[in-house]
């Protein structure tokens, strides 16, 4: 998200609000608030849910009607991208990809 220079004074107030009551609702792995390196008026937010459903619930809160009324704030349209995740691998598949180059697909059925 970009923010109007002028706004982001309330924009950092709101989203700052918003971050903790998020934080420990049920279902919420994450949620994470960043600022870009190179355009101070540059955000970006991340979410992690445990479950859709806990994701669907949170979109009704008045939290999230918080963080959607900011909009009115950016100089354009934000960027949202919602991903599912169906499995997770960690250290492990890159130590199998590394010690078998010859692997046709990075993701088998083993993962």
């Amino acid at each position: 998200m970009t923010v109007r220079p002028e706004e982001r004074v309330g924009f950092l107030k709101t989203v700052r609000g918003i971050l903790e009551p998020t934080r420990v609702e049920p279902g919420c792995i994450s949620f994470y608030f960043y600022q870009d390196i190179e355009n101070e008026n540059a955000f970006t937010l991340v979410q992690e849910w445990e479950t859709k459903e806990d994701l669907d619930r949170n979109i009704h809160k008045e939290n999230y009607k918080r963080l959607l009324a900011v909009m009115d704030l950016l100089s354009e349209p934000p960027e949202i991208k919602i991903n599912t995740v169906s499995q997770s691998v960690g250290l492990e598949y890159i130590e199998e990809v590394l010690s078998n180059p010859k692997r046709a697909s990075l993701l088998d059925k083993r993962y």
